[in-house]
């Protein structure tokens, strides 16, 4: 009797010890074959946690939300949408960096990341005519790494030293051209006439451009070519247009095309473009300075009838102006 109670513990022992045996095999197995999701959740939500922040965002930013893009919180992007979501709240609130994690529930995360940040794709492009003009990018810097941590660097395309001047001519001209008792069209169209009469288009630049050649340093595609050299190209007449209509607290961004960029203005209920380059042609190579008000405060239908080339837009980016 003796000697089958001990048989009994010896083989009760031993079963404990094979359960055992089993259930760390079974959780080492359940570790090996869930590694990677399990290592991204450490790494995102201990590791990574603190890099997870709404930063400040600068003095110009503005709390504008789009067709297109809207202002979010959220730094785990279930589709593409978050994604530019997320480009619009960094760029737009001139932060210096964003990061945010692709997650397995959206497998594509990266690739899509990788395409949009691809160079020759126009998306962030795109994003950059609904952010406000002073926190425009010139480049972006992007690092990824196999947990799904996704890092963006931007290098903005206005220095801090040119947007105190261009801020500081921008409201000395205000000042100057406008009145309380003009209209909002009138304040519009004074400045839209200032901006062409003191500018012409820097046909040079733009031929560098179009030849694919080597661009020398130039600052007419940005609002300080219009203010303080008098040259501009699309990009500055659009850029200091977009300044005044922000002073002016008109709901506005940029509107582009493959070859041409131009404003887009909420006024009186209805969404218009406004395209001072077009409106300012060159002659005689830029020599002679003329002023045209073709393209002031049109609809999208009267723009199509009257040029079908470089005012061709995404109306699936571009949805206000449908």
């Amino acid at each position: 009797m003796k000697n089958l109670f001990y048989d009994i513990v010896i083989i009760g022992g031993s079963m404990k010890k094979l359960v055992t045996t089993i259930i760390l095999l079974g959780i080492i197995y359940l570790l090996y074959t869930y590694r990677n999701p399990i290592i991204q959740y450490i790494m995102i939500h201990f590791v990574y946690q603190d890099s997870l922040e709404v930063q400040k965002s600068n003095s110009y930013m503005r709390p504008q939300d789009w067709l297109y893009v809207q202002k979010t919180d959220n730094f785990y992007p279930n589709d593409k949408q978050d994604i530019l979501n997320l480009f619009y709240t960094a760029l737009d609130g001139g932060w210096s960096e964003v990061t945010f994690y692709c997650e397995e529930k959206y497998p594509n995360c990266m690739n899509d990341v990788t395409a949009m940040t691809k160079k020759g794709n126009a998306t962030l492009s795109n994003i950059n005519n609904f952010v406000v003009t002073y926190n425009a990018y010139n480049r972006i810097y992007v690092d990824m790494n196999s947990f799904g941590r996704v890092n963006i660097r931007f290098e903005r395309l206005y220095t801090e030293d040119e947007k105190r001047q261009i801020a500081e001519k921008v409201s000395e001209l205000y000042e100057q051209l406008l009145s309380t008792s003009m209209s909002t069209q009138e304040k519009i169209k004074t400045v839209h006439d200032y901006i062409i009469n003191h500018t012409v288009y820097d046909q040079a630049h733009a031929d560098q451009f179009k030849n694919n050649e080597d661009i020398t340093i130039s600052t007419s595609n940005t609002a300080y070519g219009p203010l303080f050299t008098g040259k501009a190209v699309c990009g500055g007449y659009t850029d200091v247009m977009a300044l005044f209509l922000d002073k002016m607290g008109i709901p506005n961004y940029k509107i582009s095309s493959d070859t041409h960029i131009w404003n887009l203005v909420y006024i009186d209920g209805e969404w218009k473009h406004l395209d001072l380059t077009w409106d300012d042609p060159v002659v005689n190579n830029g020599s002679i300075n003329t002023l045209q008000h073709t393209y002031f405060l049109i609809s999208t239908e009267d723009l199509e009838k009257i040029d079908k080339t470089e005012h061709t837009f995404d109306k699936t980016i571009y949805l206000e102006a449908k």
